[in-house]
């Protein structure tokens, strides 16, 4: 059998068909919140409706995701978690970062995320409420992001060259979308990977959801086994200059606590 074939080539029998049904899971995970309807898991995926369906329903039948009824929208199966438990080093990055993102919360009182980069998204790793009367929830654990959407996931990619950075964008210039800015955040995106760049975190307004703006920081060293970014969200149209610094300014110190000798995603350089 052969080995190392590069994603999108076809050197093996059935390859595309795999792709596009873990492209189906992604796109289903994406909207664990708001709703993976048929027609939205067509649009993220690309798809035409009659291949989408066929693969939701092939997915649906092996209890990798299960078919809701009331909201005629799909959600990831007990398949799914079944096949996570099995699944170590998320849970030992996990276990290392929540005091750290339980202490953000508490000191920002904004719900606050532990992202880490997947391919061309962003997933949630870990997501801990504030104690603000309002709380911002955008976002689930396991939920995927397009990177570039959302604070946590515009941080990530802003750690990226600009050729990867260019080829993450044309990958995902469909789903972009289906959140409110549509397809032009793409341009709103490369201003603001400058912008982090040059401050050292990210601030976004709307990107995931009308009304809702977060604060993102990169985790550093940049290099190792996973790209992390830890992010707060708040209930607001905007955040201001001074609350942005403020807010990225708790972020970095309290990571700036955490034991680098113990962190288990770094590996010898």
């Amino acid at each position: 059998m052969k080995q190392g074939i590069a994603k999108g080539e076809t050197g093996i029998p059935g390859a595309q068909a795999i792709r596009r049904a873990v492209d189906v899971i992604r796109a289903v995970a994406q909207f664990q919140r708001s709703g993976a309807s048929l027609s939205r898991v067509a649009q993220a995926t690309g798809l035409n409706q009659s291949t989408a369906f066929r693969i939701l329903r092939s997915l649906t039948e092996e209890r990798m995701l299960y078919y809701d009824e009331g909201d005629r929208c799909y959600h990831l199966g007990i398949l799914a978690f079944e096949l996570g438990l099995a699944t170590q080093g998320q849970s030992q990055v996990q276990d290392h970062f929540r005091p750290a993102i339980e202490e953000i919360a508490r000191r920002t009182r904004l719900t606050t995320y532990l992202m880490a980069r997947s391919g061309d998204e962003a997933v949630c790793l870990l997501c801990v409420q504030g104690s603000a009367l309002i709380r911002a929830m955008p976002l689930d654990v396991g939920q995927r992001l397009p990177l570039g959407i959302g604070a946590g996931s515009l941080a990530i990619l802003a750690t990226l060259d600009d050729a990867e950075i260019e080829q993450v964008l044309s990958a995902e210039e469909n789903r972009f979308d289906l959140f409110p800015a549509g397809r032009v955040a793409i341009d709103s995106i490369r201003q603001r990977v400058a912008e982090v760049r040059k401050d050292g975190f990210s601030v976004t307004s709307g990107s995931v959801a009308n009304g809702l703006s977060g604060v993102g920081v990169p985790v550093l060293p940049r290099t190792g086994i996973l790209q992390l970014a830890v992010s707060v969200s708040a209930v607001a149209e905007h955040i201001d200059s001074a609350e942005a610094q403020s807010f990225a300014g708790i972020i970095s110190q309290t990571l700036g606590t955490l034991p680098a000798t113990s962190s288990p995603f770094h590996h010898a350089q």
